[in-house]
C-alpha cells in the first residue's frame, strides 16, 4: 500500500480461489491471508456511529498499517512522536510541495519518534499491552499523506512480527509483548521523499520483508521465532516500491512474489530459489498483486501513465519478459490495456476480478478478462484502502469513512452500506464476525454483538 500521487511524479495493488483462507478468528497479514478473500464471516450489512459500532479506541500516534488478528488479540503498529504528525488526506497531501515534484527539497522532520506495537482485546477494545520497538529521530522525510508506521505487521500462533521501513527495523514479539528478536535492514531514502509502505508477509514459520528504496533492493526471509535469516535476495537495480510481497497458493505450488517498477519475481518461499521473473511490464508499485488458486492479476498506474491489467496462470518458470514493453508474455491469459490499478490493490474471487480506480468500480471475468461491470459508486469518494471479498460480498471503504457492500455477481448490486466519520487509508481487517477499521482518530470495531 502506498500512494499514487500527483503529476510530475512517476512512481515505479465454483467461486473462491483461495486454498487456505484465514479462520474466522484470524487475520494474519495484509489483506488477511494476503489475497483479500475472507470466508465464514457474519458481518453487519449496515453501520454508523449509532448502529453496530461495538467499540472505538484512540491509538496514540499515527499509522496506516492494517490491524492483524489472532483469536481475541488485535495488533497494530504506530509511530508516536513528540510533535503532531497527523497525516493529511489525499487532497491535502497533493497540495504539498512533495506532490509537485519538489520532494527533494524536503528534509526529515525534527521529531523524536517511538515506533510501537499495541495489542488490544478484540471483544471490547481494551489495551492489553504496548511495546516500543525502536526510538529516535527519522533519517528521511515522508509524504504529508503518509505515516512512519504504514507497513502492516503479521502474526501467527507464536508471535507478532513487525517492520518499520523508516528505520529498517524488523522485530518479533511474543503474544504477551516480550521481545523475541530484532534485526536491522537499514534506513534509506525513497522516491521523492514519500516514505516507505511495504507490508510483511508470512508463511510456514517464515517472515518476508520487501525493502525497495532508492538505495536498497532487498527481499529478506527470516525465521519467525529466531529472526535468523533463512535466505535473501537483492535486485540488480534500486527503486522504491510500496507493493507488499504476496504468498500465492495456487494449484501447482506455493510461491512468494515481489513487485516494483517494471519487474515481478517469484521465489520458492522455503529456500529463495527463483521460479520466474517478468521484466518490461508496469508492475504493482503503489498497490499489491491479487491472486486466486489459478492466477495472479497485476498492473500499475500513476498520474503520468496507466499500464495494463495482466492475468497470469500458475506453473510458470524462467524468464517471462515480453518482447515489447507491457505486451502479452508466456503464461499470460489476458490483459486489459490502460486498466492497471493505482493505490488500492485489486482482488479476485476466482470468478471475478475487482479493480477500484478512486470510486470507479471495474470488474472482469477472471477466466477471460471480459469486463462485466464499470460504474462510478457515487456514495464513495477517493478509495485508498484495498477492497476485500467477504464470502459473497465485496467490501469497499473510502477515505472519508463511507463503506459499501456489493454482491460479488456480474451486476455487483449494493447490498449494504456504512459510515464512520474519520479518515481511512488502512485496509479493513475482518475476523470474529466483525470489521475492524483503522483511521486517523481511532480504531473501530463494527459488529452485530
Amino acid at each position: 500500500m502506498f500512494p499514487r500521487l500527483l503529476p510530475k511524479i512517476t512512481l515505479a495493488s465454483m467461486f473462491f480461489g483461495v486454498l487456505v483462507p484465514p479462520t474466522s478468528a484470524d487475520f494474519s497479514q495484509f489483506r488477511g491471508g494476503g489475497s483479500g478473500v475472507i470466508r465464514n464471516q457474519n458481518i453487519p450489512m449496515e453501520w454508523s456511529a449509532e448502529k453496530n459500532l461495538a467499540w472505538k479506541v484512540v491509538v496514540p500516534g499515527a499509522g496506516w498499517s492494517q490491524p492483524v488478528i489472532w483469536k481475541q488479540l488485535l495488533f497494530v503498529t504506530t509511530a508516536v512522536s513528540d510533535k503532531e504528525m497527523r497525516p493529511k488526506d489525499f487532497a491535502g497531501g497533493v497540495r504539498m510541495p512533495q506532490s509537485m515534484g519538489m520532494g527533494g527539497l524536503s528534509a526529515a522532520p525534527k521529531v523524536q519518534i517511538q515506533w510501537q506495537v499495541h495489542c488490544y482485546n478484540t471483544t471490547n477494545g481494551q489495551l492489553i499491552w504496548k511495546q516500543t520497538v525502536v526510538e529516535g529521530r527519522p533519517e528521511h522525510p515522508i509524504h504529508p499523506s503518509n505515516t512512519y508506521a504504514t507497513e502492516s505487521p503479521v502474526v501467527d500462533e507464536k508471535g507478532v512480527y513487525v517492520f518499520f521501513g523508516a528505520t529498517g527495523t524488523m522485530a518479533g514479539l511474543s503474544h504477551d509483548g516480550s521481545s523475541l528478536w530484532k534485526k536491522e535492514l537499514g534506513a534509506f531514502p525513497t522516491n521523492n521523499g514519500f516514505g516507505t509502505g511495504s507490508s510483511l508477509a508470512i508463511h510456514d514459520g517464515r517472515v518476508f520483508a520487501q525493502h525497495f528504496t532508492e538505495k536498497s533492493a532487498s527481499l529478506t526471509c527470516v525465521n519467525a521465532q529466531s529472526g535468523d535469516v533463512v535466505w535473501s535476495d537483492n535486485r540488480d537495480k534500486f527503486g522504491s516500491s510500496w507493493s507488499s510481497p504476496i504468498v500465492w497458493k495456487n494449484g501447482v505450488r506455493t510461491e512468494l512474489i515481489s513487485s516494483g517498477g517494471e519487474r515481478l519475481t517469484s521465489y520458492d518461499p522455503a529456500n529463495g530459489s527463483k521460479l520466474w521473473t517478468i521484466d518490461k511490464v508496469k508492475a504493482p508499485t503503489a498497490c499489491s498483486i491479487a491472486s486466486d488458486s489459478n492466477r495472479i492479476y497485476f498492473g500499475g498506474s500513476d498520474p503520468m501513465s496507466k499500464g495494463p491489467l495482466f492475468a497470469m496462470h500458475s506453473g510458470a518458470s524462467g524468464d517471462l519478459t515480453p518482447e515489447k514493453k507491457n505486451q502479452s508474455f508466456r503464461n499470460c491469459d489476458w490483459l486489459e490495456n490502460k486498466a492497471g490499478p493505482g493505490m488500492a490493490s485489486p482482488v479476485s474471487s476466482g470468478k471475478f476480478v475487482v479493480v477500484m480506480d478512486n470510486n470507479i468500480l471495474r470488474a472482469y471475468e477472471a477466466d477471460t478478462g471480459k469486463k462485466v461491470q464499470e460504474r462510478r459508486l457515487g456514495m464513495l469518494k477517493m478509495v485508498a484502502a484495498s477492497p476485500l471479498i467477504v464470502d459473497d460480498k465485496v467490501l469497499i471503504l473510502d477515505e472519508e469513512g463511507n463503506s459499501v457492500l456489493l454482491e460479488a455477481s456480474s451486476e455487483f448490486p449494493i447490498v449494504g452500506q456504512g459510515k464512520i466519520e474519520d479518515t481511512f487509508w488502512a485496509t479493513p481487517a475482518i475476523a470474529n464476525d466483525s470489521i475492524y477499521l483503522r483511521g486517523i482518530d481511532g480504531l473501530y470495531c463494527i459488529s452485530k454483538r
